[in-house]
């Protein structure tokens, strides 16, 4: 069995992209533009790859396991998850919209940029996404599709000591350069982190976490610790066929008792997005704020720094639970 300190997590291969677009004329969207990137981004990219009638649908399609849009839109399950995964009715998505800013206006000639964070096996997809980020672009953006266009998109390269960005897309000549380079998470967690008895912990979006079917921004470490472990074994069961798990993770959960929460300084905020499928405004708000932790903290700081990545809670697909770590 492992110890909290000899606990292994799986290595998850992820790949951050940023994209710039150009309004080509004035646009009127939403402060938080999680939800709508994501539901139009859905929609070119299903235009854009799927042969089938527009009727069909994806759960009984005879090309489900090798087209691009289920593997991303409707990740189906195809393989018993184990016991305390059970239950769900599809995988986790494998990627993540951040919008950068809450602006809200736009006239002609003005940037809109976003990132989208890939991982596991959709990174080979990259360049459907793209094409149909491009397309997404064209149709429009909003309840009265605002046309914008993608001007140039970039890829993180994390193998220097500073991250930078290097060009991957040029907009004007419709053309993909030079392959990115994905990043892992849990490959060498560790090699710049010393032990630490002090952290705070900030929630940067709307984050929606629950405990008992209830949420609530009153939780212990252990109960944070679990959807952070959760999150990250879901990811690399579903989506790296190459992971090797551990499942036998309790003493890292036995070793969270002793972390206290010294600071709790979050607070609810509210956010709505549009669903189609149901026709209707859906609440979609989550606690932001600090928590400062404290305690033999150094077993948990690949944990948490991962999860600066891949965000955490419901909604992270818009962007929603995403978190950042500073040592006390």
């Amino acid at each position: 069995m492992s110890t909290e300190s000899d606990y292994v997590f799986p290595v998850i291969p992820y790949l951050k992209l940023r994209f710039q677009l150009r309004s080509l004329r004035a646009a009127d969207l939403p402060g938080y533009k999680g939800s709508l990137l994501r539901g139009a981004f859905g929609h070119a990219l299903r235009r854009s790859v799927c042969v089938m009638p527009p009727k069909q649908l994806c759960e009984n399609c005879m090309l489900r396991s090798q087209c691009a849009y289920p593997q991303l839109f409707e990740t189906f399950i195809s393989k018993d998850p184990p016991p305390f995964m059970r239950g769900l009715a599809t995988a986790p998505r494998p990627y993540v919209f951040e919008p950068l800013d809450l602006q809200k206006n736009y006239n002609p000639g003005d940037p809109l940029q976003f990132d989208l964070l890939l991982f596991g096996e959709s990174i080979e997809r990259y360049p459907y996404l793209i094409f149909a980020v491009s397309e997404m672009a064209k149709t429009g953006l909003g309840r009265n599709r605002y046309p914008f266009f993608l001007e140039t998109a970039w890829w993180q390269d994390n193998t220097t000591e500073m991250p930078s960005w290097r060009q991957l897309y040029d907009g004007e000549k419709q053309k993909l350069l030079n392959a990115p380079n994905p990043s892992s998470l849990f490959e060498s967690a560790l090699q710049n982190d010393t032990s630490s008895q002090q952290l705070q912990l900030s929630f940067l979006t709307p984050t929606r976490l629950k405990f008992r079917d209830e949420l609530t921004i009153n939780f212990t470490f252990r109960m944070l610790c679990f959807k952070m472990i959760r999150r990250v074994l879901e990811l690399a069961h579903f989506h790296v066929p190459a992971a090797i798990i551990d499942w036998e993770f309790h003493q890292l959960l036995v070793a969270a008792d002793d972390i206290e929460i010294s600071e709790n300084r979050l607070q609810w905020s509210d956010w709505q997005r549009h669903s189609n499928r149901q026709n209707t405004d859906m609440k979609m708000g989550g606690f932001i704020g600090d928590l400062m932790l404290n305690g033999e903290l150094r077993a948990f700081l690949p944990l948490v720094r991962a999860c600066e990545v891949l965000h955490i809670g419901k909604g992270t697909v818009f962007g929603n639970g995403k978190i950042g770590v500073n040592d006390g």
